[in-house]
């Protein structure tokens, strides 16, 4: 009996794996790399998204209702300097405020991850820094660059949100309803940020869109990024 079973398990392997078409990907082969969450409160609905991946690139459409989030990431060592980014919404979020860690709700944003690169903090700022995050939700370890669609500030503002990252706004409540296409030189953007080149290449590249549950109507949003650009 316990034969009869045992085959009987090795025969239904074998005719799923014929079931599947030679050249099809698995769907963790078709993301390329690209890691999917998503998030959503109680009472609210899933957020709709649609996503296509290239060997460079992530292009998703999301609808979001209040309380809600969709992130993308992928992890490497990327030694490219260009990036393509395009994002797009028709609603900001006016909740919040974008100068502080807990409160900054961009409606869509894309962060470049430096990780082998740090600031030379005291062991009282480490401390506290670990704290306010623990807090406020932990961020990837490394020096990092955000390109981020504001709800308050103007665009071409770069600011320091914490001490190791520092954003770029791209776009405003002026563009709602339009898309903005950027090329930007990472590296560069470093330089501008932290006065000297990064210590290492890019560790990680995240795409991220969320509405928070106090915000008014879903938020129709789109964004891309391909790194490199090309």
């Amino acid at each position: 009996m316990r034969n009869a079973c045992r085959n009987a398990l090795i025969l239904l392997v074998l005719l799923s794996a014929a079931a599947v078409p030679e050249g099809v990907l698995s769907a963790e082969d078709a993301m390329r790399g690209w890691r999917e969450s998503t998030s959503s409160g109680l009472w609210s609905p899933a957020p709709e998204r649609r996503a296509g991946f290239t060997d460079n690139g992530v292009s998703v459409e999301m609808t979001l209702p209040p309380g809600t989030g969709v992130a993308y990431s992928r992890s490497g060592r990327f030694m490219h300097d260009n990036a393509a980014i395009r994002l797009a919404t028709d609603n900001v979020n006016t909740s919040g405020n974008e100068y502080y860690p807990g409160e900054a709700n961009f409606p869509v944003a894309v962060t470049f991850v430096f990780g082998d690169d740090s600031l030379r903090l005291g062991v009282k700022q480490r401390v506290w820094l670990f704290f306010r995050q623990l807090w406020n939700g932990f961020t990837p370890s490394g020096i990092r660059l955000t390109y981020a669609w504001g709800n308050r500030l103007p665009v071409g503002s770069m600011y320091r949100l914490w001490e190791e990252e520092t954003v770029f706004v791209l776009a405003g409540p002026d563009e709602v309803g339009k898309a903005v296409n950027a090329v930007r030189r990472i590296r560069d953007d470093f330089r501008a940020a932290y006065g000297r080149p990064p210590k290492g290449p890019v560790t990680e590249v995240k795409l991220r869109a969320g509405r928070p549950s106090g915000e008014k109507g879903s938020a129709r949003s789109a964004a891309t990024v391909r790194f490199p650009a090309d």
